[in-house]
């Protein structure tokens, strides 16, 4: 299958001004591709503007501020990027938090709104730009998941079930979409040195935070994830610990399922 052509793709991206939506801006913009960029914050949308304002390749055409943790702020995004352009043809879902404690330390309101973005979000703008990408049998749906959508980890249980939510939409709309001419493709990180290794920590102890030396730069991971978009996967494990805990997790279920014979 012939790889992907980004150049002039309008494609809309997430919290693009989180470590990831940086390097997406960045990255894609070299492919020559068209991005409307959504966060929460004006001000950090405005100065990531600004900063890839000189781009020859691709260019920025629209930035909407907006909060995913409701179903009336993915509507407003919807709506304001219909504004924008009528058509979408690659929506990347990559926006996200995390709240570290235990499940029972983290306050309720706090990781509701963390399943409202992380999972929620993608849900409903999927369910909202779909119909288009059907009608025109053309499309992408890119889902930010996680290694941590594979293997549950400790002291970040919402975070795991958001991330594990994210794998199962993603498997299921690939078998519902993929006949229709609409690609998904499912991204599994591990830890990457962006903001989300300075979010809250509840609880009296606090959360072992991830050793330096073993987490992916952000570039590293998003390049690699790129790739994988062009190249139309389903699935994208970028860096070598993501590709190490994907396979000792198939190896895992083999040996259980023989065992089970």
């Amino acid at each position: 299958m012939a790889k992907k052509d980004l150049k002039d793709k309008k494609i809309l991206i997430t919290g693009a001004t989180g470590g990831f939506g940086r390097e997406f801006t960045k990255q894609l913009l070299k492919h020559g591709a068209h991005l409307i960029l959504t966060g929460q914050n004006k001000a950090k949308l405005d100065e990531l503007a600004g900063t890839f304002a000189g781009s020859s390749e691709g260019k920025i055409i629209g930035l909407i501020s907006v909060n995913l943790d409701s179903a009336k702020g993915c509507e407003e995004l919807y709506k304001k990027s219909l504004e924008i352009t009528p058509d979408i043809d690659i929506l990347i879902n990559n926006a996200g938090i995390i709240a570290y404690g235990g499940f029972h330390e983290v306050p309720m309101d706090t990781w509701q709104r963390l399943m409202e973005i992380n999972l929620l979000s993608a849900m409903r703008l999927t369910y909202l730009f779909l119909p288009g990408m059907l009608k025109r049998k053309q499309g992408h749906i890119v889902l930010m998941s996680s290694v941590a959508g594979i293997v549950g980890t400790k002291k970040s249980a919402a975070y795991a079930a958001s991330k594990f939510g994210m794998r199962g939409f993603g498997l299921s709309l690939y078998g519902e979409v993929r006949t229709n001419g609409i690609d998904v493709t499912i991204i599994y990180p591990f830890w990457a040195d962006t903001p989300i290794l300075e979010s809250p920590d509840y609880g009296i102890n606090p959360t072992k935070k991830v050793i330096r030396m073993v987490v992916d730069e952000a570039d590293d991971v998003i390049k690699e994830s790129i790739k994988g978009i062009r190249r139309r996967k389903l699935f994208v494990y970028p860096g070598p610990a993501a590709k190490v805990i994907s396979f000792l997790n198939r190896f895992v279920q083999i040996i259980g399922n023989q065992g089970k014979g």
